[in-house]
């Protein structure tokens, strides 16, 4: 007798090969998903920092609504520090989509930040800084930042960005140098 079918072990083996790839690929996948989402963070800040620093050339003082600003953020929903997931302050300006936040942190102790976080986890609480104002080992520089409260050190900043410098911790935030 001639039997044309896969027998019970060749469709087994082909069943734990797929699954095998698929526990390799998957993790490799999100963490892709992350680092582009974290481009778009990048890029938000980088927007915001030129609009902040451009509204200082002109004004003297940093802009403190994302009004003021020649960029518009009009398809982000506006938000308050009740419902932010990241550490503001009542003064702050926040917008927000479904997975990340963009701050004017301003009049606060930390001085004046361009900051756009994640507020969905895993990762909820980091992203990237810019500082226009505060202590001057900061000021003007982007950092790739963690809360301290929320995050193991280097869960975002060396996992995902892949940032191999050691951070300095300031106001229960981790920064590590972009």
């Amino acid at each position: 007798m001639n039997n044309k079918a896969f027998t019970l072990i060749e469709l087994l083996v082909v069943v734990l090969i797929i699954g095998i790839l698929a526990a390799v690929a998957v993790p490799q996948y999100q963490k892709a998903v992350w680092k582009s989402r974290t481009a778009q963070l990048y890029a938000a800040v980088k927007a915001i920092t030129t609009a902040q620093e451009t509204y200082f050339m002109a004004n003297g003082t940093y802009a403190t609504r994302f009004d003021e600003l020649d960029i518009a953020f009009d398809n982000l929903t506006t938000a308050d520090a009740s419902t932010t997931g990241y550490a503001t302050s009542s003064t702050d300006a926040i917008r927000k989509t479904d997975y990340m936040e963009l701050v004017l942190n301003n009049n606060s102790p930390q001085g004046v930040w361009s900051t756009a976080v994640f507020n969905k986890a895993p990762y909820s609480g980091q992203g990237i800084v810019f500082v226009h104002q505060g202590t001057s080992s900061y000021e003007k520089k982007f950092f790739c930042a963690e809360e301290t409260s929320t995050s193991p050190a280097g869960k975002f900043c060396k996992k995902v960005m892949g940032i191999s410098a050691s951070p300095t911790t300031y106001l229960g935030v981790r920064l590590y140098p972009l």
